[in-house]
């Protein structure tokens, strides 16, 4: 799903409230919120302060490292001192996207001198700044364990360019004060900031603006993308792709003249459900019924008795609601006696926990949704797409047994294309020439893992997207065109 944030959108979670720097949501209120996108974040609680994670892993300021020590196995030979690794080759993004290494950098594409901000001739600190204390424990932890599986497996290949990969952490404790405080003390010590996800990402992007500190991450706050050395998988302004819309037109007819829907009553989620029912109505969806529930909702039988009893409606769409509310809402139709014929196309589902939550329903079978990233839980997705591989296996040998997340993948993708603009920064390597370097990236998918975009892009959002459907309690792809992505459609902003 898309920009926003997809699993739900991510948009959703933060939300117009914050327009502020100091705007501020009582927590019952932020946790709804930050659940409308979020329903796979995992993890417990960090520590306050600053945590290292380079070649083992150390704690500063009282912070704790989650997600193990460094991992430094697998393939490749590494090379220590400033020398570059040639193992691992290339691969060519299919989609459209653009090229990056999948081992170490080759000789022939790195910078061969240079110093700045942490960076030496052989090593690169990193700067990661996400939520992970506050109203919603562990909300984005996901962002630190996909930072530790990159840089666990980036070292493992000899780093970047022979630069040995450090990630420095901090938790903004869901504060923008503290969100301002930690972009400036990393961004003092560290070379760039990458793969940070934050409810209050925004605040810190005056700081970041005013000294063109290198920035790779998906904003939530719109404020976020203003810097024009903010670089992002999930770019451009509030608004929703068109093609999956378009494609289910099409496939259902008239089905979708007769549509339900259900979002909180947030002002992030309201925001973004109206970006999903302008994309939707573009393309020939009628809503014939749509609610905005209490943040505190958890039972929704009576909507779907007025949906099913008396709208007649043949389709059921949410992707403002979280996937644990989702789940209950499958429930909700049986219990309202909603028809077995009921459409239900609900994008926020792929959760690896959602199966599990909805449990013994015939209604599972069939249910329709769709990404606007690749399906990174599926060892299929894996089987063909070499990239997200290497996410998972990373991700398990830094994280254990804890499930691959989005913020993970968020971050992986991110640091990737941090990777790629370092690799081609030209014959010196400062901030300067990386911001320069990745500025000329206007394709870019992680190999596969996302949907091509254009990381510098201030307007256009991802357009490009993977069907799925829900097929003996499996997620699978659908309709799968010959690339990775289907790109038709537009991003149409609100």
């Amino acid at each position: 799903m898309s920009r926003r944030f997809r699993v739900i959108v991510l948009f959703v979670v933060f939300g117009m409230a914050l327009a502020a720097c100091g705007a501020r949501l009582d927590p019952q209120t932020r946790k709804q919120a930050a659940d409308a996108v979020l329903s796979g974040g995992g993890g417990g609680s960090l520590g306050t302060g600053t945590t290292t994670a380079g070649g083992g892993t150390t704690t500063t300021g009282g912070g704790t490292v989650a997600g193990g020590g460094s991992t430094t196995t697998g393939g490749g030979s590494t090379t220590t001192g400033g020398g570059s690794t040639t193992t691992g080759g290339r691969s060519t993004t299919t989609g459209g996207g653009s090229t990056t290494t999948t081992g170490g950098s080759t000789a022939s594409s790195c910078p061969t001198s240079g110093s700045d901000v942490g960076l030496t001739s052989n090593s690169v600190h990193l700067g990661t700044i996400a939520s992970t204390t506050g109203p919603v424990s562990g909300l984005f932890q996901g962002a630190l364990q996909g930072m530790q599986a990159y840089r666990a497996y980036i070292n493992s290949q000899g780093g970047i360019c022979g630069h040995q990969v450090t990630v420095d952490f901090a938790d903004d404790g869901t504060n923008c004060g503290q969100n301002q405080n930690d972009t400036e003390n990393l961004a003092k010590k560290d070379f760039a900031l990458v793969g940070s996800f934050s409810l209050y990402d925004g605040c810190g992007a005056d700081y970041i603006k005013s000294n063109n500190i290198p920035d790779f991450h998906v904003q939530l706050d719109t404020r976020a993308v203003e810097p024009s050395s903010h670089f992002d998988v999930e770019p451009g302004q509030l608004g929703y792709a068109t093609g999956m819309f378009a494609f289910y037109a099409k496939m259902l007819g008239s089905k979708v003249k007769s549509v339900g829907t259900l979002y909180p009553n947030i002002p992030s989620a309201a925001a973004k459900q109206k970006a999903f029912v302008k994309s939707a109505q573009a393309n020939g969806w009628n809503f014939v019924y749509s609610r905005a529930g209490d943040a505190q909702e958890s039972d929704w039988t009576n909507d779907f008795v007025t949906m099913c009893q008396q709208k007649h409606i043949q389709i059921f769409f949410t992707s403002a609601e979280n996937a644990a509310n989702a789940a209950k809402m499958i429930h909700n139709e049986d219990q309202a006696g909603c028809p077995k014929t009921l459409i239900n196309i609900i994008p926020i589902a792929y959760d690896q926990a959602f199966i599990q939550d909805v449990g013994s329903s015939s209604r599972l079978e069939g249910m329709l949704g769709w990404n606007e990233y690749s399906l990174f839980f599926n060892q299929d997705e894996a089987a063909k797409i070499p990239e997200l591989k290497l996410f998972q296996e990373w991700f398990t040998r830094a994280n254990g047994n804890k499930p691959a997340n989005l913020y993970a993948m968020f971050a992986w993708a991110e640091a990737r294309l941090f990777q790629q603009a370092f690799e081609n920064a030209g014959k010196v390597i400062n901030r300067k020439t990386l911001i320069a370097s990745a500025g000329t990236i206007h394709n870019y998918s992680a190999n596969g893992m996302v949907g091509p975009v254009d990381p510098s892009s201030k307007k256009d959002g991802v357009h490009c997207y993977v069907l799925w459907k829900i097929h003996n309690n499996v997620f699978q792809r659908f309709n799968d065109p010959p690339a990775n992505f289907r790109c038709d459609g537009r991003f149409l902003a609100y």
